[in-house]
């Protein structure tokens, strides 16, 4: 396989099987996005979105960022796709990748607790009917 130099959006609800090379798929409904490495690997690149994740920006090119380093494929690639086009970054050493899954983690767990709601304590006239009823 060649490696992949654009790629294009598809918003669909579930991933093809098998994915095709240069198209990245965006699936709203399960918030991932999915593609073929660009490397010429053949594997599949599955990123979940959300805010403290990868997010895709679509305004007629399609971006995903963060950049994706693909430590757990064979290429170890590392890459921003960014108004389709393939932005190769230097790949990720061992030390490196670890800095950057904490990073990750860590953006995930500030994330949660700045949208997990509080336990509502219930007011006066509900812990009295508790007692009573």
């Amino acid at each position: 396989m060649t490696e992949i130099d654009h790629y294009i959006a598809n918003f669909v609800e579930s991933f093809p099987t098998p994915m095709e090379p240069g198209v990245l798929y965006v699936s709203t409904d399960y918030s991932t996005a999915g593609h073929i490495c660009p490397s010429g690997c053949g594997r599949e690149v599955v990123t979940k979105l959300s805010p403290a994740r990868w997010r895709v920006i679509f305004d007629g090119e399609v971006s995903l960022k963060p950049s994706v380093g693909a430590t757990g494929l064979p290429c170890n690639s590392h890459y921003f796709i960014t108004r389709g086009e393939v932005d190769w970054q230097d790949p990720l050493d061992a030390a490196n990748a670890v800095k950057a899954q904490a990073t990750d983690r860590r953006a995930l767990t500030n994330y949660r607790a700045q949208t997990t709601p509080l336990p509502m304590r219930p007011n006066w006239w509900t812990r009295l009917w508790r007692r009573v009823g």
